[in-house]
C-alpha cells in the first residue's frame, strides 16, 4: 500500500496505533502467544475499533463541528488521549481483568466452560508473584534449593523456561536448608528442569 496523502497516514495510524498500544499494554500483564502478522493486523485493528466505539461521542463533534479548526489545542490534546492514553489504560484494565479470572468467573457462573487466557501452569504460577521455597528437580536427577520472591525471575518465553533464585541453599543431612554464603542467586536452564515442588513462604523455613 502507497500512503499518497496525509489523510491516509492519519486514518492508517488512528486505526492501527491504538490497538498496538493496548496489545502491548496487555502483553505486559499477560503472557502473549506466537501470532501471524496477519492476525496481529486485524487485533490491532479491532481493538482500536472497540476504542474509538468507547470515544465516538468526543469524536464526532472533532471532526464534524468544526472544533478542530477552531480549537487545535485541545483537539491534538483530545485525539493524543483518545490515540494513546484510552488504549494504555483498557490495556491495563483488560489485563487486570484476566489476571484476575473475572470473565472466566462469570461464565463459570452460568454454566459455561471458558478457556483459560493464560496458555500454561508456568505462566500462571509464576504470574501470581508469590514468594515460594522452590527445589527443582533436574533431569539428571540432582535438586537445586533456592527462594523465588521480588528479585527473582521466572522466564516466559515458550522456548526458554529459565528460572532464577535470588538466593541458593543447600539440603543438610537433617533435613533442613541452609543459605549457600555469599550466595548471589542461581540461574536455571529450563531445558534441565524436570519438575518444581513449591513450599509456602512464610518468612523462614
Amino acid at each position: 500500500m502507497v500512503l499518497q496523502s496525509f489523510e491516509v497516514v492519519f486514518f492508517t495510524a488512528g486505526f492501527l496505533v491504538p490497538g498496538l498500544v493496548w496489545s502491548a499494554v496487555l502483553s505486559m500483564l499477560m503472557p502473549a502467544g506466537t501470532k501471524s502478522k496477519d492476525t496481529r493486523f486485524v487485533e490491532f485493528l479491532t481493538l482500536s475499533c472497540i476504542n474509538h466505539g468507547l470515544w465516538s461521542w468526543a469524536l464526532f463533534p472533532v471532526f464534524k463541528t468544526g472544533f478542530l479548526e477552531r480549537q487545535p489545542w485541545w483537539s491534538g490534546a483530545i485525539l493524543f488521549g483518545i490515540m494513546f492514553v484510552s488504549p494504555a489504560f483498557l490495556g491495563v484494565v483488560t489485563g487486570w481483568l484476566q489476571q484476575k479470572e473475572a470473565i472466566g468467573r462469570f461464565l463459570r457462573s452460568l454454566g459455561l466452560r471458558s478457556v483459560h487466557p493464560i496458555p500454561c501452569a508456568w505462566d500462571w504460577h509464576f504470574g501470581r508473584l508469590k514468594p515460594y521455597w522452590v527445589a527443582v528437580i533436574m533431569k539428571d536427577g540432582s535438586r537445586v534449593y533456592g527462594l523465588y520472591h521480588s528479585c527473582s525471575f521466572a522466564g516466559s518465553d515458550p522456548e526458554r523456561r529459565d528460572l532464577y533464585l535470588e538466593a541458593q541453599y543447600r539440603l543438610l543431612e537433617t533435613g533442613e536448608w541452609a543459605p549457600v554464603e555469599d550466595t548471589g542467586g542461581v540461574l536455571v536452564m529450563g531445558s534441565e528442569i524436570a519438575a518444581i515442588e513449591f513450599r509456602e513462604f512464610g518468612g523462614e523455613l
